[in-house]
């Protein structure tokens, strides 16, 4: 079941708190108003020797087997629960990369977070004891949403997190992670499919438990999404 905890931080409900993705940063307005630009150009029927261009670079990149990076820009499906997990490579604060297919036999623990969100910040020490409970057996990064390094990087030296995090300033993995909210976290199985999909949050308190329970339900399955004998 999705925990849609479908609210906004100015109108608490019943479950929690979710904030809106509506542009609370810098990137986001810049891509809006570069996509308006974009939309415009084309209108006007702009630069017709620019897409016979594209055309012709894009016959020869098909003629070369080479990859479309459109294809980088298209939509993605809001996901499910039972839907593979999309693939990403992801840097890491503090260094290093994180790749979803190398966690391949770990449960996987993907939240989407901001410095700027007021349930997401409260949440994160759940994330903190969930690392001390399973250590390396069980994979967590918390991905922030389109803010600049330094802010991320400050934010966490400050309360002093030790769980992966990583940054996602141009947006690209969360638009394989679509979402009308964060906090935004799934529960990955070993075989990495979605079991579990959260949206919004509590507290620590709750969301520790709720995560605790998703992970060991998802650790349960063993590999191929199969329950584990309990006299194994």
């Amino acid at each position: 079941m999705i925990k849609n905890r479908n609210c906004i931080v100015k109108n608490r409900g019943k479950y929690g708190d979710k904030c809106m993705a509506d542009g609370k940063t810098k990137k986001m307005r810049n891509a809006v108003f570069i996509l308006g630009a974009v939309m415009i150009l084309a209108l006007a029927g702009c630069n017709s020797d620019m897409a016979s261009d594209s055309d012709k670079m894009e016959k020869e990149q098909s003629d070369n087997g080479s990859v479309d990076e459109t294809k980088e820009a298209q939509d993605y499906d809001v996901l499910k629960e039972g839907d593979t997990a999309p693939e990403f490579t992801a840097e890491l604060v503090g260094g290093g990369t994180f790749t979803l297919s190398e966690q391949k036999g770990k449960v996987v623990l993907l939240n989407f977070w901001a410095t700027w969100c007021g349930p997401c910040v409260k949440e994160m020490p759940a994330f903190e004891r969930l690392k001390e409970d399973y250590g390396d057996d069980v994979a967590i990064l918390a991905v922030d949403c389109m803010e600049e390094k330094e802010t991320v990087d400050k934010f966490i030296k400050k309360k002093g997190y030790t769980f992966p995090v990583a940054y996602d300033v141009e947006g690209t993995i969360g638009m394989k992670y679509p979402t009308d909210g964060i906090p935004h976290t799934l529960v990955i199985n070993k075989d990495g499919i979605v079991r579990y999909i959260y949206l919004g949050a509590v507290d620590a308190d709750a969301q520790y438990g709720e995560y605790k329970s998703a992970i060991e339900a998802a650790l349960a399955e063993g590999n191929n999404g199969q329950q584990e004998d309990a006299g194994n």
